[in-house]
């Protein structure tokens, strides 16, 4: 019965007439029900939800929607994670290398205490660089001979710099020099891409990682206080811990790193801590 009475009530058609004020002329007049006057709410309210939904999405209004960020501030959001995850992973690498340093310094490391970097990779190496293999081989071996007039290995221990004989990584042309005044601590070799990177002196792996700027880096601990840094390398052949000999492959020169901008590679040599100019002791020709 109470929904027969709302139904009467809504179908129930009224009027509405607008008069004149001054004869009572009806001037407009219109034909409704209650049920229609709620559907014809219903349906407008509906489309300016939808046209003010539209106008947010779709225009600048968004911005002024608090906790709603501009498309600047998410590409920058995003940019900032990526630089926060890279820095991170390099200070863990920072982190391992000291540690190294600081254990191979004291006399109190074994390969068992330096853990494997899984950014280190397998390499085969094909045909050609096996042909480049046997010159490498030949040519350490003709160092070695060279090298037994300067005495045993406690001699070479008290050896100068300048006294050493280093075994150039990659032959090719020096494209940017040191220059200690603008913090670039080493040289830069262009070569061929695909070239073996080899060790310049015998020594042990101390880091293998990824930087930002330096792409793929190697780092060996050498007697004499020397430590010599390979950068910006497409593949390594070695791991944290290994030994290497001089003249032995350790990577293959690339072009990875934000400040490479070819295949080349960056060579630095430090002495006591202090970065020295690797080609006032070594010929790259």
């Amino acid at each position: 019965m109470k929904w027969k009475n709302l139904k009467n009530k809504l179908a129930k058609r009224y009027k509405l007439v607008i008069l004149s004020e001054h004869s009572f002329e009806e001037v407009w007049s219109y034909r409704l029900s209650l049920g229609n006057l709620i559907y014809s709410l219903i349906v407008i309210s509906t489309l300016i939800l939808v046209m003010g939904i539209l106008l947010v999405i779709f225009t600048p209004l968004k911005q002024w929607i608090p906790d709603f960020p501009s498309p600047e501030i998410r590409e920058s959001i995003i940019n900032n994670s990526l630089r926060v995850d890279s820095l991170t992973s390099a200070l863990k690498t920072h982190e391992t290398y000291l540690t190294n340093v600081r254990k191979i310094l004291v006399g109190d490391v074994t390969p068992n205490d330096l853990a494997e970097n899984p950014i280190s990779k397998s390499y085969r190496i094909d045909s050609i660089q096996e042909r480049q293999y046997d010159s490498i081989i030949r040519s350490q071996v003709e160092y070695a001979r060279t090298t037994t007039l300067l005495g045993n290995k406690s001699t070479k221990a008290s050896l100068s710099l300048g006294q050493i004989q280093f075994f150039p990584p990659v032959r090719g042309v020096i494209s940017n020099k040191f220059n200690n005044a603008e913090q670039h601590f080493g040289i830069d070799i262009v070569t061929k891409p695909e070239t073996l990177v080899c060790a310049t002196l015998s020594g042990t792996v101390i880091n293998v990682g990824w930087t930002l700027e330096g792409g793929n880096v190697v780092q060996i601990q050498h007697e004499n206080e020397i430590i010599s840094v390979y950068k910006h390398n497409s593949k390594v052949l070695k791991k944290q811990g290994d030994y290497v000999y001089t003249g032995e492959p350790i990577a293959v020169v690339g072009n990875t790193g934000e400040y490479s901008t070819g295949p080349h590679l960056h060579f630095e040599i430090w002495y006591k801590g202090v970065p020295v100019d690797p080609a006032q002791y070594l010929n790259f020709n």
